[in-house]
This record gives C-alpha cells, sequence and structure tokens, in this order.
C-alpha cells in the first residue's frame, strides 16, 4: 500500500509495527521521488474552523501555501461588523448563530455569531441600538453624520476616508503575505517583481503614503523621492520576466521583440487601474455602514416615532426585517471583498483534499 498520512500518525504508526516482523513501513521524506504533491489537511483553532467553509469555496491551499482560514475570520468578521454596526441587530446575530451553532452544528450558524459580535462593538462606536441613535452615545462617530474636510475634495464623511484607508492597510498587508508565500516556494517573478511583489509593495505604499501626507495638508517628498518611489517599481514590474530569468540565473529574455514592449505597456496600465479599481472597492464598506443607518431612519419614520406614538410592532418587523435583508447582503459583500481583492493578491487555492482511507463500521 502506498498513500499519505499525517506525519504524527506516520510516527504512531511506526511505533506500533516495530516488533511486528512481517510488516514494514518505509517513509519518502524527498518529495522530488513523487509525482505529486501531498494532499491538505487544514488544521486551524476552534474558533476559526468554520471559515474553513469559505477557504473550501474557492479552493484549498496546496502544501506549500499558507493556510488563510484565519485571516479570512479576523478579516470577515471585522469587516462585517464595520458595514453592519447595531448594538441590538449584533446581539441577535451573535445569541443566534450561536444557539444554532450549539444545536444544529451550522457551520455558517457560527459565522454569524462572529460576525454579531463585531457587529454589537461597532454599534457601541456608532451609538446605535435598533436604530435608536439617542439612547447611547457613540463612542467615535455617527456613520451618517460625521463629515471631513480634505483639501479640493471639500467635505467627505468620515467612514468613507476610513473604509478607504482600511482597504489600503489591507491591501499592503496581503501583498506581504504574497512575497512571504512566495519566497517559501522560491518563485523570484512573484517575490520581487511581481505587481504583488516587493516592487508592487513598494508603488503602492509611497502612493498610499503620498496620499495621507496630502491629504493632511503635509509637505511630500522632493521629486527626485518620488521619482525613485514610483518609477523604478513599475519598470521593474514592466521587466519583472527578464529580470526574474537574470536572477535565476536563467539569462534575459526578451521574447517577443517589439510585442514584449507593447504588451508590457497594456500590461502596466491594467496594473494600475487595478490598483485603483481594488481600492475603491473598500468604498462600499463606508457605503454600507451609511445605508444602515438610513434604513433604521425610514423603520423609525413609518413607526410613528417622529409623532411621540411608536408602534412596537412596527419596530419589531422593521429590525427583523432589516437584520435579516441587510445582514444577507453585507456578508455576501464581505465574502467578495475577501475573494476577489483580497484573495487574488496571495492566495492560489490549487490544493486538494486529504481523505483518509476508513474501514466503515456497521452498528
Amino acid at each position: 500500500l502506498c498513500g499519505w498520512m499525517a506525519e504524527d500518525d506516520a510516527a504512531r504508526f511506526q511505533n506500533e509495527i516495530a516488533e511486528d516482523e512481517n510488516t514494514f513501513c518505509i517513509v519518502e521524506n524527498d518529495h522530488k521521488n513523487l509525482l505529486n504533491g501531498p494532499p491538505t489537511k487544514m488544521k486551524n483553532p476552534k474558533l476559526f474552523k468554520p471559515f474553513e467553509m469559505f477557504i473550501q469555496m474557492y479552493g484549498l491551499p496546496a502544501s506549500n501555501e499558507m493556510d488563510p482560514t484565519v485571516f479570512v475570520g479576523l478579516t470577515y468578521s471585522f469587516i462585517f461588523g464595520v458595514m453592519f454596526g447595531d448594538v441590538g441587530q449584533g446581539l441577535l446575530l451573535l445569541i443566534g448563530g450561536f444557539l444554532l451553532y450549539r444545536f444544529k452544528k451550522l457551520d455558517l450558524a457560527a459565522i454569524i455569531s462572529c460576525c454579531g459580535f463585531c457587529s454589537t462593538i461597532f454599534g457601541f462606536l456608532f451609538g446605535s441600538v435598533f436604530g435608536f441613535e439617542d439612547v447611547i452615545p457613540a463612542l467615535w462617530l455617527r456613520p451618517a453624520e460625521a463629515m471631513t474636510a480634505l483639501p479640493f475634495v471639500g467635505r467627505l464623511n468620515t467612514v468613507f476616508v476610513t473604509a478607504i484607508a482600511l482597504g489600503m492597510g489591507m491591501i499592503l498587508l496581503t501583498m506581504i503575505v504574497n512575497m512571504a508565500v512566495s519566497f517559501k516556494c522560491r518563485d523570484t517573478e512573484k517575490t520581487w517583481f511581481d505587481t504583488n511583489g516587493l516592487a508592487g509593495f513598494i508603488f503602492y505604499l509611497s502612493l498610499a503614503a503620498v496620499i495621507i501626507l496630502y491629504m493632511t495638508g503635509r509637505p511630500l517628498p522632493a521629486t527626485a523621492v518620488l521619482a525613485v518611489m514610483f518609477v523604478v517599481p513599475l519598470l521593474l514590474i514592466f521587466l519583472k520576466e527578464p529580470l526574474a530569468a537574470l536572477v535565476e540565473r536563467r539569462g534575459p529574455e526578451l521574447s517577443g521583440g517589439a510585442m514584449f514592449f507593447v504588451e508590457g505597456f497594456f500590461e502596466l496600465f491594467e496594473v494600475l487601474l487595478s490598483y485603483f479599481s481594488n481600492t475603491l472597492s473598500f468604498v462600499r464598506v463606508g457605503a454600507f455602514a451609511v445605508s444602515h443607518a438610513a434604513m433604521m431612519q425610514v423603520v423609525l419614520m413609518l413607526s410613528g416615532a417622529e409623532t411621540g406614538h411608536i408602534s412596537i410592532p412596527v419596530i419589531v418587523l422593521g429590525n427583523l426585517f432589516v437584520c435579516g435583508m441587510e445582514g444577507l447582503v453585507v456578508g455576501i459583500q464581505v465574502l467578495r471583498l475577501e475573494y476577489y481583492e483580497l484573495f487574488s493578491r496571495f492566495y492560489r487555492g490549487t490544493g486538494r483534499e486529504f481523505k483518509p482511507f476508513l474501514k466503515k463500521q456497521t452498528f
């Protein structure tokens, strides 16, 4: 029999057959002698175990990749909380999801419970309880009211500005993860010269720093420094294939002649466009935070809150409707951000599941 075993299981099995003269177990340590790579057996803390569902939907990590389950568990819950900040509705999701997971063992219910926890926290930060914004004070700001004055832009909602800054930080974080994974895989091009490698990281970090300095009214770096921070990384990305070949001692390759420069130019334009579009995609985080407050204002208006005679059934039904509908939409939007804006930068998902051969027992 030839197959894969977990390392601890293989060691335990060797100890069990040590005194059996008719049974042998040989462990192949050199993976170069194997026809295919090892399968994937995911191992995560119990709190993040339910988020493996999202990883399996996208594709399992290969043996040389990082398991992004913990990353998804933290970022998914955090972004959900920002987009759906409400103490009352967050507690409903927290308690309801926990009870469903406790009795039905549904992974999605556990995810909802984690998201409800973050929603409750941001509900306190936003000062919102079941849509009422005059019950508790906002520990941070109220999404529909907070505004920030920016140079040449004017007054812009603070949540939108924060969402873009959050998106920039997450994109930079995924670039660092991509460099670490690519370095582990000994992929020279993706580590140093790729859009999400060191060259892309320096360019995007420089761009983010210049924008922050500009928006805060601080002096920008000198022209020579800006040229180094912007032009040099773009040139490295443009010449990533011949540079990677040169580093790997395969000799510089400029196949295609003039077409190489034409294709490189349009690829570089696509890279700049993707940086812009990926960053703007995080505006939806602030948009949903504001829309939640707006939807709850509609519910309160329908309940007669402005007249001083509140209809309790309308408040209850309105909160349940908003909690269910907006929770579903926000959950889908956060998953989209994870897959398209974050995963695409560092995760490949080319692994296959480890399925142990077990004898079925009949009772």
